[in-house]
């Protein structure tokens, strides 16, 4: 019988969250993110990684692993612009709270690091007028939209 390397998502080491089980799909999943820190990936496409790396995971339990890494605050949820919910990995760092630019076409987001300290500023305003309203468990997530320039000019990327 032919042997097969490990795949390289599984041999990642990770310490699970209090309450999450390190099974061998969420130690994959932890290490997809790892190696992929910046992505923002949809149910599917981390569907698709983790059957690439030899981790066949049906589509309700995949949905089950994101919304429990979310729930234990190491992933962040967020919709598209095409109502995609996207998952990506979640972070205290005010610098990666910045903006971020979403292209339309291809769905990769950038951070957008300028202005992000006058941006904070302005959103710890709104949060704190909010908050003397009343209002509890505040959150807020700026997207700019449009296409990056890598779909915008393809003929200059590469």
């Amino acid at each position: 019988m032919p042997t097969s390397s490990p795949s390289p998502l599984a041999a990642t080491p990770w310490t699970m969250p209090p309450g999450l089980r390190a099974t061998r799909a969420t130690r994959a999943l932890a290490a997809l993110y790892q190696a992929q820190p910046q992505a923002a990936l949809s149910e599917a496409e981390v569907e698709a990684a983790l059957d690439a790396a030899g981790v066949a995971v049906n589509r309700v339990t995949v949905y089950r692993m994101l919304d429990r890494f979310a729930a234990a605050g190491v992933l962040h949820r967020q919709i598209d612009s095409a109502r995609v919910t996207r998952f990506a990995l979640a972070t205290t760092d005010p610098a990666c709270k910045a903006p971020r630019f979403e292209c339309d076409a291809c769905h990769r987001q950038f951070r957008l690091a300028q202005g992000t300290a006058r941006m904070q500023s302005a959103v710890q305003q709104v949060l704190r007028a909010l908050a003397s309203a009343g209002h509890e468990s505040l959150a807020v997530d700026i997207a700019v939209r449009g296409v990056c320039a890598g779909c915008a000019h393809p003929e200059g990327a590469g």
